[in-house]
């Protein structure tokens, strides 16, 4: 997810040299499992999440798709075979919509309005456990942005890649509750699918109006200013990679 960040702001060849980028491959390489894909942490089951962030560093870090490495294509084949990138989970949704290979009309709606609700307010990110509330909180603005980088030649090749179907003709709106089976640990119940369906069909449309349009304005600058303050807090260090 690291290497996606350097990629987009351009900064791959400045902060990384050959040397950073040799050592990396070969970590990844190293943690490939034998049917070609990666798990959720090193020692896991191949799951579409791992699979898919390790092919697209692969791919960033300059390995080409093809007449290459075999475990390059390996991992290729694992990532069609099991459904494409569309069955990636929620948490790994909004890192490919901000690279430019998934939609961000793919995703469940994280509306950045929340961080204007009130601390008493039950449903209040502020109030969640660090790592949940300092996740959701780069998210939301993303999303709230529909932030996406650079279009280049491989961002093209990535989207003919990831999938088994010509990007044009996906689903999107499916896409959005689709989970790989090595993925998920627990199915959506009816209820977060409502309230996720309404978000997306009823919330979103109306809050690209204006003047609801304003209190996205809003709430984007007051995600903004909760980022910068946990940067400058931490030195920049920040809590963990994913906000980062």
């Amino acid at each position: 997810m690291q290497v996606i960040a350097l990629y987009i702001t351009g900064t791959m060849n400045i902060i990384l040299t050959s040397a950073h980028r040799e050592e990396m491959l070969r970590y990844i390489y190293n943690h490939q499992n034998k049917d070609g894909g990666w798990g959720f942490h090193i020692e896991g089951h191949s799951t579409m999440l791992g699979t898919v962030v390790n092919y697209v560093a692969l791919r960033l870090l300059g390995q080409p798709s093809c007449g290459g490495t075999e475990l390059v294509e390996k991992a290729s084949k694992w990532i069609v075979d099991h459904g494409g990138a569309t069955m990636i989970p929620s948490w790994g949704k909004p890192f490919l919509s901000v690279l430019g290979v998934y939609e961000w009309s793919g995703n469940n709606p994280v509306p950045p309005e929340m961080w204007l609700c009130p601390s008493y307010f039950p449903m209040y990110p502020g109030n969640l456990w660090c790592y949940c509330r300092l996740t959701f909180m780069p998210i939301s603005y993303l999303y709230g942005k529909r932030f996406v980088g650079p279009i280049t030649d491989l961002v093209l090749s990535l989207r003919h890649e990831l999938y088994g179907i010509p990007y044009h003709e996906i689903d999107w709106n499916k896409a959005r509750h689709s989970c790989s089976k090595e993925d998920l640990y627990y199915p959506h119940s009816f209820i977060q699918n409502f309230l996720w369906d309404n978000l997306y069909f009823i919330g979103e449309p109306l809050l690209k109006c204006w003047p609801l349009s304003y209190i996205r304005e809003k709430s984007l600058q007051k995600a903004i200013k909760n980022i910068h303050y946990e940067d400058q807090n931490t030195r920049y260090m920040d809590l963990a990679c994913i906000e980062k």
